[in-house]
């Protein structure tokens, strides 16, 4: 990641130069200087190329000079090809010149041993006061199509487009190049970022959001370096376009000792989610996903909801379509018998009316524009997919015209499949060009369109109210923490910040000896549960430290004495504070709320079916804190048991209202303590009358991870 702060200073010497000079340009184009000096003359770059060699006057046809200071007028952007060891002297030169961005396509350096680490390292350094801004090193290089520039070592120049993707793999982004040629792809730009020694995927996040000619954003990426700034300008982007990603290593970055089930059930990968479903954005599991979604969005409006219309000339594409559609979570519901009474008239007696609507396999051109003419209705359904397949008298393309025709001025996104080989890709080819997606099968097409409904709806969550700020009393609190001299926290240490972020917790005192748990009870009020406290004890069932439902003194001075002697017996090593004697909760469904401090995105707040099962059940939802009360309300029912908290077989409804403010609340506490490694209530017992902490503890950071991390786990 980038060693000086994220900046936005204009990127235009990227977007729009004027000048480019290729430093370590060769006359022999297999070689990197060679092969980026080609593909700028190929491309047919309208601005002025200069080559940069010591040893040559005239380099593939152009006057070459021996270093950009001897360049004539001004230059905007510099791509350096030279060895490794003579980048940072060229980067020098540039910088005298005046030159605004670089690109260092040059590799070896922290991606090889011996000198690379040191020599980047060095590289860092000398960029952290430098004004020039830097792509790579150890990139693929950049593309800006519209422009005609290529300033990559990739053959070849793609279609210009909407589409603005950004790679953290230059292998990747190559077979993508040659890939996107083959299915009419078009790009606004085309980044591989390498090393990010200056820019990252931050910054051309944002720059792609500011730029006119990019409608979609795609990335491919390996992580993430200053996960906050990350996600800050991916909520900014998806604000005003959709923003489709892929990312790898889906295993726990930056894993920490787990204390909690919360950390358990937490991850660097979970956080990735996190940040990229609160900002509006879509994660996607692959390669072909990326791209069939990113291609719909560039030309179609986002649904408005999950109601798909099918119409196919083929029953069984319409089963698959259909099948695969209740798997995305679309619905295919029946249409209104107005609409079946305009199909009834334009159709044959054979036609299946229903949805999917089944035009039969001698379905012309002029039936499918009649067909969908006829449903042309608001309302009648938030996205329609149109299938065809190959059938004695189709013409492919035929049909292609008249889905266009048809559809014109929908409001509702619209894609296709057509299935089949030779006799269908004209009519597919037909689609594209006029701006409908079209896939080879059902399936690709249906999870495109489940992926927009996806997004539609994050968007619409998406809440700018700004967070309060942290209560007058939690200073106290937070004070206390830092003077605590263990690392593992109670409930009884973490009242006073609970209660000054007004999140309820059953009463509750510390009794060390049978008597003073007799008169803790007493005053508390029978029922009344006893807890182990020890700071060496996390799971207090399995040495017997708990008792529930004591309704007498006696009881209770009973079962102190018990409770303190097994404890001592099966855990002699352990640390015994006391009991904690605490009021009895009334039976309900029990929650775990619960947030980890993690490496690179910061506080993360989990929620989930808890009690003794919550790792079995992993029935969890998870956000960066912090969160709002309608953001908690969307968490709950993400939960595959969210219908519990409704209330089955006569039990009362939670009161999810202030369920989810208890979320809020315990969010901004999480947020706002950087002192928490950390924090989990273990059960929150939720019920038609609120939700009541009955168990909590917490770590601490140690002194060094006191103020979180933003390291780039790709550096080590």
């Amino acid at each position: 990641m980038s060693d000086r702060p994220t900046e936005t200073r204009s990127l235009a010497p990227f977007f729009d130069p004027q000048c480019v000079a290729v430093i370590g340009a060769s006359r022999n184009p297999a070689k990197v200087g060679g092969s980026v000096l080609a593909n700028l003359l190929s491309a047919g770059f309208s601005g002025q190329i200069v080559p940069v060699n010591t040893r040559a006057q005239t380099v593939q046809g152009l006057a070459a000079v021996p270093s950009v200071l001897a360049i004539d007028g001004p230059v905007d952007l510099a791509v350096i090809t030279v060895p490794a060891p003579y980048v940072l002297a060229a980067l020098k030169e540039c910088v005298a010149k005046r030159i605004a961005g670089a690109i260092v396509i040059s590799a070896g350096f922290r991606e090889i041993a011996d000198d690379g680490p040191s020599r980047e390292a060095e590289l860092r350094a000398w960029l952290r006061d430098q004004p020039i801004r830097l792509l790579g090193p150890n990139c693929l290089g950049w593309i800006r199509p519209a422009r005609r520039l290529n300033a990559t070592f990739a053959p070849g120049m793609p279609l210009a487009g909407r589409i603005a993707f950004i790679s953290h793999s230059g292998a990747l982004a190559v077979a993508i190049l040659d890939w996107s040629r083959g299915r009419r792809m078009g790009f606004s730009l085309f980044a591989s970022l390498g090393n990010q020694a200056d820019l990252t995927e931050t910054d051309l996040v944002r720059a792609a959001a500011a730029d006119p000619e990019t409608g979609v954003i795609a990335a491919y990426l390996e992580g993430v370096a200053e996960g906050r700034a990350f996600f800050e300008a991916l909520r900014a982007a998806a604000a005003v376009k959709p923003v489709v990603l892929l990312k790898s290593g889906r295993s726990a970055e930056g894993a920490r000792a787990i204390s909690s089930h919360t950390g358990a059930l937490a991850g660097s990968d979970r956080a990735f989610e996190a940040a990229v479903r609160q900002a509006g954005a879509l994660r996607v599991p692959s390669i072909e996903e990326l791209f069939d979604v990113a291609r719909a969005l560039e030309s179609q409006p986002l649904p408005r909801g999950r109601r798909l219309l099918i119409m196919t000339n083929g029953g069984g594409l319409g089963i698959v379509a259909t099948d695969a559609a209740r798997n995305a979570g679309l619905a295919v519901p029946a249409l209104a018998e107005e609409i079946r009474g305009r199909l009834r008239a334009v159709l044959p007696a054979t036609a299946g009316l229903a949805n999917p609507v089944d035009l039969i396999g001698d379905a012309d051109a002029a039936r499918f524009n009649d067909a969908l003419h006829a449903v042309a209705s608001p309302g009648v359904a938030d996205a329609t997919l149109i299938l065809l397949t190959a059938q004695a008298a189709t013409d492919s393309t035929q049909v292609a015209r008249a889905i266009v025709g048809a559809t014109r001025g929908w409001t509702v996104p619209v894609a296709a499949a057509f299935v089949g080989g030779a006799r269908v890709a004209p009519g597919a080819v037909a689609l594209e060009e006029a701006g409908i997606p079209c896939y080879a099968f059902p399936e690709r097409a249906v999870t495109a369109l489940a992926g927009m409904a996806t997004m539609a709806e994050r968007r619409a969550l998406i809440c700018s109210a700004p967070h309060p700020p942290p209560p007058e009393a939690s200073l106290a609190a937070r004070g206390a923490l830092r003077q605590t001299t263990s690392r593992q926290l109670g409930l009884l240490d973490l009242m006073p910040l609970l209660a000054a972020y007004g999140l309820p917790v059953a009463a509750s005192r510390l009794a060390t000896r049978p008597e003073e748990a007799t008169a803790a009870a007493q005053a508390i009020g029978f029922p009344v549960a006893l807890k182990i406290v020890s700071p060496d004890i996390v799971h207090k069932t399995d040495v017997g430290g708990i008792s529930l439902g004591l309704e007498s003194a006696e009881r209770v001075r009973e079962a102190t004495a018990v409770m303190l002697a097994r404890v001592r017996q099966r855990r002699p090593d352990a640390r015994i504070t006391g009991v904690l004697v605490q009021a009895m909760v009334p039976r309900d469904r029990e929650l775990l709320l619960g947030a980890v401090r993690d490496a690179q995105f910061g506080p993360l707040v989990v929620v989930g079916f808890g009690g003794l099962y919550v790792e079995v059940l992993a029935d969890t939802a998870a956000r960066l804190a912090p969160v709002t009360a309608d953001e908690a309300r969307a968490m709950l029912g993400e939960l595959k048991m969210a219908p519990v908290l409704g209330g089955i077989r006569g039990e009362a409804p939670v009161d999810l209202r202030a369920l989810a403010e208890t979320i809020s609340r315990f969010s901004a506490l999480a947020a706002a303590t950087p002192e928490l490694a950390e924090v989990e209530i273990n059960p929150l017992v939720a019920g038609a009358d609120g939700a009541v902490a009955v168990d909590a503890r917490a770590t601490l950071t140690t002194p060094s991870r006191s103020h979180g991390g933003c390291d780039d786990p790709r550096r080590s």
